[in-house]
């Protein structure tokens, strides 16, 4: 634990060494996700509701999904960049230290600048509780819970996508493709995609089980109970995949360098 405070602490000193900097960096990083949402809210005001969801629904989709998203970014920027780690060799230095890769490339980097993403999810979710007829006073437990299995989800997709730089060296357009894409079809309702679309998202990226299927549940749309428990079977089900990916990973890297 000295290990892990101190390593928090250096990265918040050093990010905060140019104050004026800092403050703008997560302002923008905050700003530049809710353009996303904006944009989002500009089309219904044509359309009023998508799929039979209105703004005020899908904004707490929305919420749950960017959320996962920030706390990701604010602990794993070590794992967002793992192609630098590869192509530079420096992932040498993490192997031979006395502590698990991941946790070292969790505490490498923590970037306080994505609190602006936190916060921009919590202002969407505040917007959408309150523009939903979902009552927030009764929902406030299932949307913790919802937010967590988010971020540990986000958490074992970008674990994998990481090793997947073990065989390609630089993986950072398959980030774009396989979750970027993804991420932002999780927050709109599954069932407006075709099949092959929601079934990527159910079962092979499966963000909209953290989000769509339970919220579907909760707010009556959807019956059946497996909706509700979707997010610990995704989360399950992930894991050890991520587990094997990453140890196949570790066991083909044969260093690397300039």
């Amino acid at each position: 634990m000295r290990s892990v405070i101190a390593l928090f602490m250096a990265s918040l000193k050093a990010q905060y060494e140019y104050r004026l900097n800092f403050w703008l960096d997560t302002l923008i990083n905050g700003a530049n996700l809710f353009s996303d949402f904006l944009l989002m809210a500009f089309l219904m005001l044509s359309f009023k509701e998508i799929g039979g969801w209105s703004l005020g629904e899908i904004a707490i989709i929305y919420s749950i999904v960017e959320m996962g998203w920030g706390i990701f970014r604010f602990f794993g920027e070590g794992l967002h960049r793992f192609e630098e780690l590869m192509v530079t060799g420096r992932f040498d230095l993490l192997l031979i230290r006395p502590m698990n890769t991941v946790k070292q490339l969790l505490l490498e980097r923590i970037d306080f600048r994505r609190l602006g993403v936190v916060v921009e999810a919590l202002a969407v979710a505040v917007f959408g509780f309150t523009a939903s007829r979902i009552d927030f006073g009764d929902m406030w437990l299932a949307y913790i819970s919802l937010v967590f299995f988010s971020t540990v989800m986000t958490f074992e997709i970008n674990i994998i996508l990481a090793a997947i730089a073990f065989w390609t060296v630089r993986n950072s357009d398959i980030i774009v493709l396989a979750f970027y894409s993804t991420r932002t079809a999780a927050m709109y309702p599954a069932h407006i995609y075709g099949p092959v679309l929601k079934n990527v998202l159910t079962f092979i990226v499966p963000l909209a089980s953290v989000a769509y299927f339970p919220v579907g549940y909760l707010t009556g749309r959807i019956t059946s109970i497996i909706a509700l428990i979707s997010p610990v079977l995704g989360v399950t089900a992930l894991l050890p995949v991520t587990v094997l990916i990453w140890k196949l990973g570790l066991k083909h890297y044969a260093s690397t360098g300039t």
